[in-house]
């Protein structure tokens, strides 16, 4: 199979579920269940460019580090993510993943599929 690099590159995906808890300490108050700490099936998609259309980067490589990056952003036992929104844990698991594999990569993190966030980082430039 070619490995010919393209001028408009294949954006790849992976996908996965991640039981945990969190919570919003400073939920207004129309809100204010939310400070409480609260459980969600967290859904994440990870998706990155890749420079040829042969596996530039192994989906099943990518989804297994984005899933071990993303419990490592635990702050407690079972699952604990703290006071982390999805916009943060989206951007941290973004940032790694970034630096990691020295593109852009955009990272969704929801609550249960219902409401969440999209973020997208791009490597780290060394000095």
């Amino acid at each position: 199979m070619s490995t010919t690099r393209h001028q408009t590159p294949a954006i790849i995906f992976v996908r996965f579920q991640q039981v945990g808890f969190h919570c919003w300490p400073d939920a207004p108050e129309s809100r204010a269940y939310l400070r409480a700490k609260h459980r969600h099936t967290f859904e994440i998609e990870v998706s990155t460019s890749v420079d040829h259309d042969d596996r530039d980067i192994e989906f099943h490589d990518l989804r297994d580090e984005a899933l071990a990056v993303f419990r490592g952003l635990t702050v407690g036992k079972g699952f604990d993510y703290g006071s982390q929104s999805c916009e943060q844990l989206a951007r941290r698991l973004a940032t790694q993943i970034a630096d990691r594999y020295a593109r852009t990569v955009s990272v969704m993190v929801s609550e249960d599929g219902e409401c969440g966030a999209t973020v997208e980082v791009g490597p780290e430039i060394q000095a």
